[in-house]
């Protein structure tokens, strides 16, 4: 009987160990929380593709063009820092997911006029590489102020992107 016990723990032992070095050589388990980041931004161009952003807002009308060098303004009165700014901008707009998508069919019941966006509060249309391009208008904020109303080009639907992501267009070019 002793020397099944002893069978057995050495059975037990050698089953942990072989399960620690597939967890080891494997990563560990998945869950919750320690997936890979996957950006859930509307826009689907890469950061490293942008060529050139196209930015309306009420203080002003900018173009950044990317050179080897970094971006540079073609169009407007860009204050210091606002590569930074704009490096920030796009980051946000490929990562930040909306909290909400409104269908077409509830744009139509509650009425367009309300979201902001004839004509938009902000604009912004980036180009990416080859002929890739996003536009994007910006509308008022929710009821609530956390939130602005967001139109791609051509689509019915409506988005509630986070102020976040407004809030760093209407800095980019303009003061910090």
């Amino acid at each position: 009987m002793a020397e099944m016990n002893r069978l057995a723990w050495a059975a037990a032992a050698l089953g942990a160990t072989a399960f620690l070095a597939a967890l080891a050589f494997t990563g560990g388990r998945g869950g919750p929380g320690l997936q890979p980041f996957k950006p859930k931004g509307l826009m689907m161009i890469p950061l490293e593709e942008v060529r050139e952003v196209d930015v309306t807002a009420p203080r002003g009308h900018w173009h950044f063009v990317r050179t080897p060098e970094g971006w540079r303004a073609t169009q407007g009165t860009a204050t210091a820092g606002f590569e930074a700014r704009l490096d920030s901008a796009l980051k946000f707009l490929r990562n930040s997911g909306p909290d909400r998508v409104l269908t077409a069919a509830e744009v139509a019941q509650a009425g367009t006029a309300q979201f902001g966006l004839a004509p938009p509060r902000l604009r912004i249309v980036v180009n990416g590489r080859g002929a890739s391009v996003f536009a994007i208008s910006f509308g008022v904020t929710n009821p609530m102020g956390l939130s602005h109303y967001a139109r791609l080009d051509g689509s019915p639907e409506i988005a509630l992107l986070p102020a976040f992501v407004a809030e760093e267009w209407e800095r980019t070019g303009g003061t910090p």
